[in-house]
């Protein structure tokens, strides 16, 4: 199995506090990794690290076999990344077909093209709409389509479903799931939802600040586990596939 993203010892500093020491994880081919813990762990420096966008004092990190520096523009084509929320000004007078075509570049021009992109997550519906007028749950959705769109070998997803309603936000874990099997990409998603943990991922990985437990939904999803990385009490119920 070819690993997509690399982390080896990783440590990262962020305005004199490690906010990452020593962690270290692998999503390859076909594998959707879960990265899990309480806010505040490190998990989204660690995808804006692996995206190139932070840097990082200590370890190795290779994506796509490369330094996150040393990432072309027809590498980072071949990574689909969907934020927490989309950083822009959502007063702007702009069409979801111009935010779409902005996101994609002229190879996506055509109206067609961009009706098929939002197809995949159900929200075709939406192209000739203001970006302002959407919900928080809409505009997640056609962020997420454009992730999909270029067919990426590696997708880093922080909170991809955050204000998606039950119903989509399965919808679109069941489009991932067909992506991996199909295509054999690797996916390494934060989530808060322990159910979608349990129901998709092939591995999971808990970070706070430093490596804490890695392994099967099976096996890390326990409640001693769990309670103990979140420090206070849950209940966890692992779906069967």
């Amino acid at each position: 199995m070819v690993n997509l993203l690399e982390v080896r010892d990783l440590s990262v500093s962020l305005g004199g506090r490690w906010v990452l020491e020593g962690v270290s994880l692998s999503v390859g081919e076909g594998e959707l990794v879960a990265l899990i813990g309480p806010n505040g762990a490190g998990k989204t420096t660690l995808l804006r690290v692996a995206l190139g966008l932070i840097p990082y004092q200590r370890g190795e990190v290779r994506v796509l076999g490369k330094p996150p520096a040393k990432l072309t523009p027809a590498d980072r084509a071949r990574i689909g990344y969907v934020p927490q929320a989309l950083q822009f000004d959502r007063s702007m007078p702009l069409l979801v077909s111009e935010l779409l075509r902005a996101m994609l570049g002229e190879a996506f021009a055509r109206r067609a093209l961009l009706q098929h992109v939002l197809q995949a997550v159900d929200a075709e519906h939406l192209l000739d709409r203001e970006v302002r007028a959407l919900s928080g749950g809409e505009l997640q959705r056609v962020v997420v389509a454009a992730a999909l769109a270029l067919e990426p070998r590696l997708l880093l997803l922080d909170e991809p479903a955050t204000g998606i309603d039950v119903g989509v936000r399965l919808q679109f874990y069941d489009l991932i799931e067909e992506q991996r099997k199909q295509r054999s990409i690797g996916a390494l998603v934060v989530s808060h939802d322990l159910s979608i943990v349990s129901r998709y991922a092939t591995r999971v990985v808990c970070i706070h600040h430093r490596l804490l437990c890695t392994g099967t939904p099976q096996e890390v999803l326990q409640v001693p586990i769990i309670e103990e990385l979140y420090g206070h009490p849950v209940s966890v119920y692992h779906h069967e596939h």
